[in-house]
């Protein structure tokens, strides 16, 4: 009798230890269903990218630092709209916040903690704005791409090791006064003649100051200022009169007529040189008839001969008679 109370006792506490736990796991399952919003209502969001940078399936989703969902699916889409390959994230969020995702949110993958665990950031829209409906994309910003940064970095780091070796090289060149940078910092010549320039310079500055040379009277002398001043006075003035088209210069500057005669008389001009050379009109025979120049300098000439010929001899020219009566 006793050995069946005892299995019977032991009957009941097996029963009370599965309902227990039975119920534990009832709670449990309440408990993360309503963190996780299993029995909520949800919609679906969807953002496409070109890297996820290892974002997870159940991964968190914030809506301005508040879990608000998580990614339920993460696929790839081949030949989108751009023509490339895309990874689409989709996202289960709670419907309470659904009015405060809009057309102008952002979504972006952020880095969790030092484990470097991802989730997903959407940012408020404007409460003026239409909100996502269940399906709708979300405006996404690609992830920065670590590894391509940290690579870049090393190529930097050489780069910087490379220019800080050159300098060390070119600080033990100029140590021992080698090159022309090394001539200037080492070589007491280059001092001495440095304060030598200054002494020159300080003369000049006392012969300026004592309105010394030529220098001196053009910084000193105030009548050079003045005839400047009336100088640009007066070109001041004769600007505005050609702006007011007033005087001789206004003809010149303004009157067509006077242009056209200029354009007119150079094109007579040319006409008159072309007849010349081409040997037409007296002008053109004088220049270009070597016969009549010819004849032209024999006759004078001639002339000439027959002036000196009178000069030496004018009785053979000049006869005088004279009668008496």
């Amino acid at each position: 009798m006793a050995m069946i109370k005892h299995k019977s006792d032991k009957k009941i506490a097996v029963g009370g230890l599965i309902s227990a736990a039975f119920l534990l796991a009832m709670a449990a399952i309440i408990i993360v269903s309503g963190q996780e919003g299993l029995l909520r209502h949800r919609y679906e969001l969807r953002a496409r990218m070109d890297q996820v940078n290892g974002l997870q399936v159940g991964a968190p989703v914030w809506l301005a630092g508040v879990n608000v969902g998580s990614v339920s699916d993460i696929i790839f889409i081949q030949n989108d709209t751009t023509g490339k390959t895309k990874i689409e994230i989709r996202m289960k969020i709670k419907k309470a916040v659904q009015d405060l995702i809009t057309e102008d949110s952002n979504a972006r993958i952020g880095t969790l903690g030092l484990l470097g665990d991802k989730y997903v950031a959407i940012s408020l829209g404007d409460p003026e704005k239409r909100p996502l409906q269940d399906g709708d994309y979300i405006t996404s910003a690609n992830p920065i791409d670590f590894e391509a940064v940290l690579s870049k970095g090393v190529d930097v780091f050489d780069d910087v090791a490379v220019t800080v070796y050159s300098f060390k090289d070119i600080a033990r060149k100029i140590n021992k006064g080698e090159g022309t940078l090394g001539k200037l910092i080492n070589d007491p010549n280059l001092y001495f003649s440095l304060e030598d320039f200054l002494n020159v310079v300080e003369k000049m500055a006392d012969k300026v100051e004592r309105n010394e040379g030529t220098i001196g009277l053009l910084f000193n002398d105030t009548t050079l200022y003045w005839n400047s001043a009336r100088a640009l006075e007066e070109l001041a003035a004769l600007t505005d009169t050609l702006k007011r088209g007033e005087g001789t210069l206004k003809m010149l500057l303004r009157d067509k007529t006077l242009y056209n005669n200029m354009i007119s008389t150079v094109g007579k001009i040319d006409t008159l040189i072309s007849q010349i050379q081409s040997g037409k009109g007296t002008t053109g025979a004088l220049i270009s008839n070597r016969e009549l120049y010819e004849k032209l300098s024999s006759s004078i000439s001639e002339l000439d001969s027959l002036v000196s010929d009178i000069r030496q001899n004018p009785g053979k020219y000049l006869k005088v008679k004279v009668s008496l009566f």
